[in-house]
């Protein structure tokens, strides 16, 4: 039987001296905390005065918005009905129709501003959280670095952090060759931190077997710019 067994761990990232400064520092956490009462306040009042039943997904795909053509439309009957009214049918009633046009108006305009308002927090809410996630990985790297060094109590410290980055994978999925391969290129030139052990039995010695246990993961978590602004991994 052939084993190998390939260890290497990477060079910690070295965080900075000092920390950068935040784009956003002048937005306050009590401000910040005053703008989320300030806001569900609204909410709370939308809620009452409005007194609109939320609608399902079917009533809203059967309902007509007010895009461009349609308002368009709108507005331009409102006026050729206002002159010629002889064609009205009943139910028809010029002053609500025009009061409604003032209400998509006012609607609309509403729908723009919470959307530049949404923007606004959630550059702020990517910004601070990249901030926050580059001060944790600094201090994830010091302790690491400490806990290779033995220096007391940091490894516990370390054995806490390190699930957060280890790669997911289910554990009775075995990794393909070119991911092996992959990894144990990072591991001999020190781009990530684990083990990868082979083991090989031929088939003419007790039927053959063939086991790759690979057990890196990952330097550091990635980040993708979403509208949410969620983090890949973990």
């Amino acid at each position: 039987m052939a084993k190998t067994n390939i260890t290497n761990a990477a060079q910690p990232q070295t965080p900075p001296a000092v920390a950068p400064a935040v784009p956003n520092s002048r937005v306050e956490l009590d401000y910040l905390q005053q703008l989320q009462r300030d806001l569900h306040a609204m909410l709370t009042r939308m809620t009452t005065d409005m007194q609109t039943e939320a609608l399902t997904p079917a009533e809203r795909r059967r309902m007509q918005g007010s895009g461009v053509r349609r308002y368009g439309f709108i507005d331009k009957t409102s006026d050729l009905a206002a002159d010629n009214l002889q064609f009205a049918p009943p139910f028809f009633n010029i002053e609500t129709l025009k009061n409604y046009l003032r209400m998509i108006e006012t609607l609309r305009s509403i729908s723009v501003t919470l959307q530049q308002m949404l923007r606004i927090d959630d550059d702020v809410l990517l910004t601070v959280s990249d901030e926050a996630f580059q001060m944790a990985l600094g201090y994830y790297n010091t302790v690491r670095e400490a806990s290779r060094r033995r220096q007391p109590g940091a490894q516990a410290l370390f054995r806490e952090l390190q699930p957060f980055f280890q790669r997911g994978r289910m554990p009775s999925a075995e990794p393909t060759e070119p991911e092996v391969e992959r990894d144990v290129k990072a591991l001999l030139h020190g781009r990530k931190d684990g083990k990868i052990v082979i083991e090989n039995e031929r088939e003419h010695m007790s039927g053959g077997k063939h086991v790759v246990v690979d057990e890196t993961y990952k330097e550091r978590a990635a980040w993708k710019e979403t509208e949410e602004g969620r983090m890949v991994n973990g």
